[in-house]
């Protein structure tokens, strides 16, 4: 399972209200059509960091980073080269 898909299935498992059947991709507006409540984002934040050895500050947790599941994985791909 690449990046990605580990990240989709993750929102679509954990985050997303039961008995929901939305089934995202990685260009979804997930302000659209995945809302996720600020404890939400704070779960979503620590699995990434978990799941892909990354640290990420406060003011990184942005709409432009946190838009689509593209825009995640380029900044964990950024994060990632930083180190």
């Amino acid at each position: 399972m690449s990046g990605k898909e580990t990240i989709i299935e993750y929102i679509e498992s954990t985050l997303l209200p039961a008995g929901t059947d939305i089934k995202l991709s990685s260009d979804d507006n997930l302000l659209e059509r995945a809302p996720v409540d600020s404890m939400g984002v704070v779960q979503l934040v620590d699995f990434l960091e978990r799941q892909f050895g990354v640290k990420i500050r406060a003011g990184e947790v942005t709409i432009q980073n946190f838009q689509t599941v593209d825009a995640m994985f380029a900044m964990i791909e950024r994060k990632r080269t930083e180190t």
